[in-house]
């Protein structure tokens, strides 16, 4: 049996307006090679799913209905998943590879997500890059940040995310 790689997972999920929220996880190695990749269908919360979650709807898309479903799917075991959308790090108590949010790349109501904005939550430069993770995995999570320098940036494989996910729908559309 081949070692596993060093994989570093990325989790994202796209809203639009005429198709739904559509999740999407790419797994790279170290040198950020893509291993594998999966989205989700689109999910479309009827209007009972916005009424009763009303403002806590986002979290529950991103940080439950689209993550469990998705994440689990992965062949390859991470071992850091970075994510760009705060909602998702509910998902870190469910997964054994520690989630960071990618600060440049996450943006909240109030502006720039900040280790401040997120008590419980430490920086860790990963590839030159700030990444927030829970204190309780911090320590760990430094010890595999060198595992990762060679990536070239971390908010850029967010972007092979969402041009993969609307190639999918467009694929899907002209299916119709």
């Amino acid at each position: 049996m081949a070692a596993t790689p060093d994989a570093i997972g990325f989790y994202t999920v796209q809203h639009c307006e005429r198709a739904g929220w559509t999740g999407g996880y790419l797994m790279l190695n170290s040198a950020g090679r893509p291993l594998e990749f999966h989205c989700t269908l689109p999910v479309r919360p009827s209007r009972a799913h916005e009424i009763l979650f009303g403002p806590t709807l986002r979290e529950h898309i991103i940080g439950e209905a689209v993550g469990t479903a998705l994440l689990p799917k992965a062949r390859v075991r991470p071992l850091l998943i970075c994510c760009d959308q705060p909602e998702a790090l509910h998902l870190d108590a469910s997964l054994p590879a520690p989630i960071g949010l990618v600060a440049r790349a996450a943006e909240g109501e109030e502006g720039p997500v900040t280790s401040d904005s997120l008590p419980g939550y430490e920086s860790v430069l990963i590839a030159e890059a700030e990444c927030l993770v829970a204190m309780e995995r911090a320590a760990a999570v430094r010890e595999l940040a060198e595992r990762f320098d060679e990536l070239p940036d971390l908010m850029e494989p967010f972007s092979r995310i969402r041009e993969a996910i609307q190639e999918a729908q467009q694929q899907v559309a002209r299916a119709a």
